[in-house]
């Protein structure tokens, strides 16, 4: 992420992101060793990413089709990645990044997603869904979607407002839109810290039975949140 970016979550009293992909990282493979890379502390163009077996990108709060110095360390980041043909995993702003590497267009959402995606739908068969309800809600929060895909991937979710998820043809590369790493309640509390932001698209009360709507999901984990990820890496294993 961004320092900025890094520094609202400080503000906000909440963990960094990628915390939770660790958590789910060290419960499912024994004596795994995870290191956290950010393109704003540590030199690019120096870091050893062939020592790697797998990589996991986590949300962000950009726009990948900006120019800035961010964005564009992010595509020579990715390409990096892609050259090793190694396993990639990317949720939300990862699957910007990737989609964008490979040439697609990222554009701005006409119907923004805050705090969930319901009605997501599995249209093709993929084993990171294997066990998962056919349409589920998932954590979301984005405010960009992906408008063209190329040959390369293929659409395996979606719901009414954007597509959900890409999976490459022939490679290990799967991206999700949604967050199945974040508990829907970490993004609830996010949102109460940009509170302002959001009353100016919705009113009060519905901000308040947005947030316990997430709170419920969270609680009673009705679509497996953690599933897809879980799936992915028993294929590491």
């Amino acid at each position: 992420m961004e320092k900025v970016h890094d520094q609202e979550h400080d503000k906000a009293n909440c963990v960094y992101q990628h915390h939770f992909f660790n958590n789910i990282i060290s419960s499912k493979i024994n004596n795994s060793q995870i290191s956290v890379f950010n393109s704003y502390e540590e030199d690019i163009n120096s870091f050893e990413f062939s020592s790697y077996d797998a990589f996991l990108w986590t949300g962000g709060l950009g726009n990948i089709y900006t120019s800035n110095q961010h964005n564009r360390d992010q595509l020579i980041i990715c390409e990096k990645i892609l050259k090793l043909e190694k396993p990639l995993w990317g949720s939300c702003w990862g699957l910007q990044v990737v989609a964008t590497c490979f040439g697609d267009t990222i554009k701005k959402s006409t119907k923004p997603e805050f705090g969930c995606s319901d009605n997501i739908k599995i249209i093709k068969n993929h084993n990171v869904y294997e066990n998962k309800q056919d349409t589920f809600s998932a954590p979301g929060h984005h405010y960009d979607c992906l408008e063209s895909l190329c040959s390369e991937f293929e659409v395996i979710s979606q719901n009414n407002l954007s597509i959900q998820s890409i999976a490459h043809k022939d490679k290990n590369i799967f991206c999700t839109q949604y967050h199945p790493e974040l508990p829907y309640n970490f993004i609830g509390n996010l949102m109460k810290y940009w509170k302002k932001n959001y009353l100016q698209l919705m009113t009060e009360d519905e901000f308040s039975l947005l947030l316990s709507k997430l709170e419920s999901l969270e609680l009673e984990d009705k679509y497996n949140r953690k599933l897809e990820i879980e799936n992915w890496l028993k294929i590491l294993i």
